[in-house]
């Protein structure tokens, strides 16, 4: 007797997100706007992935995605077999809510402009205990030095409110007038450098973050450095080639939300040090 299959669809960014389809009809939203289910973060500084995206959903014991962009395509790939024709952007002069297809195999990527890729996994098998990340934590965690807990509260602000992406540059600088941009630039590094170093798992999540922005936002690898672990790019030339690239490179995320996603999941910040704000 076949069991029901196990219908899991992952975003492996920072909050690592796991969205499972238990029951016929389940669904979710994905795309750059912070009132879809599952918020792309690669995307979130440009705008060529729409605000709403696409919807996944579970019918007749497997997965479906339907194309809600207006302006760009969707495209569904299986490992070692060819590209698929992708899902045009949806007509609004029709009545069609958007062109949709049924995610094929065990194993499927669905991606979008700005590094939008999820991971989609159809399995008949019996499904595991899942798994709650960092409520038991096998690295410990150093406490936050004395001098960074502002500026790392300041940071964490928004996800102690519930939202789900850190404060910029700019929402801290106005959290901690006194201080300049640089200094907080400084401060923010130094954190980031702290917990490269002392939890492997983030260092190496950062990687290969790195590397998966890269790959779909076609950014070069050179020239690049490697710091604390950490592989960052050197000044690009001011050259006019260069414009693109930096303009792709913009659309990264700074590595300073994982450490922050991070803080707050093992409550190294919590909302008693919003005080010192």
């Amino acid at each position: 007797m076949s069991q029901d299959p196990v219908l899991s669809v992952w975003y492996l960014y920072e909050p690592e997100e796991v969205y499972s389809f238990v029951k016929e009809g389940d669904r979710i939203t994905f795309g750059r706007d912070d009132k879809c289910d599952l918020i792309i973060f690669s995307a979130i500084n440009g705008e060529s992935l729409s605000r709403v995206a696409g919807r996944i959903w579970r019918m007749e014991g497997e997965l479906w995605v339907r194309n809600l962009s207006e302006k760009h395509e969707l495209w569904i790939t299986q490992p070692g077999m060819p590209p698929q024709p992708p899902l045009p952007p949806r007509d609004p002069a029709r009545p069609d809510p958007g062109a949709a297809q049924s995610i094929p195999g065990d194993l499927a990527y669905v991606r979008g402009p700005d590094g939008c890729v999820l991971v989609v996994a159809q399995q008949r098998i019996e499904p595991a205990l899942p798994t709650v990340l960092d409520d038991r934590p096998t690295t410990s965690l150093p406490p936050v030095p004395t001098e960074l807990r502002p500026v790392a509260a300041a940071l964490c602000e928004p996800l102690l409110r519930g939202k789900q992406l850190p404060a910029s540059y700019e929402e801290v600088q106005r959290r901690l007038a006194t201080r300049s941009r640089k200094q907080i630039r400084d401060q923010v590094r130094r954190l980031c450098d702290l917990y490269f170093t002392e939890v492997p798992d983030l260092r190496e999540r950062v990687e290969a973050r790195r590397r998966l922005e890269e790959q779909e936002l076609g950014l070069p690898a050179a020239p690049s450095v490697v710091h604390k672990g950490i592989r960052v790019f050197a000044p690009a030339p001011e050259t006019d080639e260069d414009v693109e690239v930096s303009r792709r490179r913009a659309l990264t995320l700074p590595d300073y939300y994982e450490v922050a996603h991070l803080l707050v999941r093992r409550r190294s910040i919590t909302a008693e040090d919003l005080r010192l704000l």
